[in-house]
């Protein structure tokens, strides 16, 4: 059992950063008409392991040997639209139920591994090799989502930007304005952003990162208020007021929303 919760935490911890290496359009590309997406495989998954949870809390709690039913695989992808969901909340929702399946398994009494159980072709078995199973079909379905082929992906026009490029083109733009947008991908956008004297920014509706080019001053984020110089890393969750205070004339950073 301690081979499998290390298999299991080690898939926790690397699954959700290397899904994090798709575009949205590679996550819900079907390789056939009859093939699920990566994110429909990654749904199935969190169907599979909603129901395996259940199972091994049942089977600590049987008596008597454990009827395990069969479900519906194909008709869950459909009904709980795994295809139309955002990549991140379904990456979210299969590590949660992973880790509460892990907390079972930590806590399960070695005894009950030997727990009989009839598997859904009328066949015998035990927790252990529920357990198993659960795992190998895990690994299974992730080779698939890992080694399914894509379109390659596409680098945008303009991949490196130097800060001396940024803050050229920025002080070109026609409208005057302190930021400009130079690169984007899906939800993702770059933005260099120089403010003259007050900023004025509002809250946005994404996560945001600040990375200071230049300059120094203080930075308000949610009620607390910091001093900030070149090169400090800025984090502003989504719907949180914030702003630049202080700063000196030569202040200029870039911005990431994701």
């Amino acid at each position: 059992m301690e081979k499998i919760i290390t298999r299991l935490q080690h898939l926790m911890n690397e699954v959700p950063r290397q899904l994090g290496q798709f575009a949205p359009d590679e996550m819900s590309l079907r390789p056939a008409a009859n093939k699920w997406s990566k994110r429909e495989i990654l749904g199935h998954l969190c169907d599979s392991a909603l129901h395996n949870w259940q199972r091994f809390n049942l089977a600590w709690q049987a008596s008597e040997p454990l009827q395990i039913a069969r479900y519906q695989q194909d008709a869950l992808v459909q009904q709980n639209n795994w295809q139309g969901q955002p990549t991140g909340q379904v990456v979210g929702l299969w590590a949660s139920l992973n880790t509460q399946i892990l907390a079972v398994l930590k806590k399960l009494p070695k005894e009950k591994l030997a727990h009989p159980l009839v598997l859904p072709d009328g066949s015998a078995a035990t927790l252990q090799f529920l357990i198993e199973d659960y795992l190998e079909h895990l690994e299974h379905h992730l080779g698939q989502i890992f080694t399914q082929k894509t379109n390659p992906p596409v680098l945008p026009d303009r991949w490196q930007i130097s800060t001396s490029e940024a803050l050229e083109i920025l002080s070109k733009h026609p409208d005057g304005k302190p930021f400009i947008t130079l690169l984007e991908r899906g939800r993702m956008y770059v933005e260099v952003y120089k403010p003259q004297e007050i900023d004025l920014q509002k809250p946005h509706d994404q996560d945001e990162i600040y990375v200071v080019i230049s300059g120094t001053g203080l930075f308000f984020n949610n009620g607390e208020l910091r001093p900030f110089c070149p090169g400090d890393l800025i984090f502003v969750p989504a719907g949180v007021e914030h702003r630049f205070e202080g700063f000196t004339e030569d202040f200029a950073t870039w911005v990431i929303f994701y």
